[in-house]
């Protein structure tokens, strides 16, 4: 998979919301800038609950594993941050968020957020997702697009490149 179908994976991670507030867009929008600046990350994506892509980010790479072997995507020089700002280019591109409460995930207090992603040239309108946010370090670390049947897992642990 390609570092666009892993954009992709990113960009169509639930619920419809009503009342959105500014603020709560700009934590959206944070976390992810967040995501994209973190120096290691794991993401497991399942489509229907079978896991659909593990992926590792380290630095400016991304691994993808296809079956048992690992392919790396170099990205570049802020490959990443570029990315994810073509997800989300900023608060004022999502729609509809809203705080829905304090949630624990992954045994981590974290705050989950409703919102709608901008439409991706190329694919067009996202359905609305959900984002669960650490409340220690302001990342994601759980997201679900339920029209999809998405769900991505991201942990920041003792993550390291595999060997491709």
């Amino acid at each position: 998979m390609r570092a666009a179908g892993a954009i992709l994976m990113l960009g169509c991670l639930v619920v419809p919301v009503s009342g959105a507030r500014a603020d709560d867009c700009q934590n959206v929008a944070d976390a992810y800038d967040r995501l994209s600046k973190a120096p290691a990350y794991r993401q497991m994506t399942s489509l229907n609950g079978k896991l659909l892509m593990e992926s590792v980010i380290v630095g400016d790479d991304m691994y993808v594993k296809d079956g048992a072997k690992w392919n790396k995507l170099p990205l570049g020089p802020g490959g990443r941050v570029r990315m994810q700002k073509s997800v989300i280019p900023g608060a004022s591109s999502l729609k509809d968020c809203r705080r829905v409460g304090p949630e624990t995930v992954q045994g981590k207090s974290a705050v989950a957020y409703d919102y709608t992603p901008p439409p991706m040239p190329g694919v067009g309108a996202l359905d609305p997702q959900r984002v669960w946010i650490a409340a220690d370090s302001g990342l994601p670390i759980r997201m679900t697009s339920q029209q999809q049947k998405t769900e991505v897992v991201i942990s920041f642990d003792n993550v390291v490149a595999p060997a491709p």
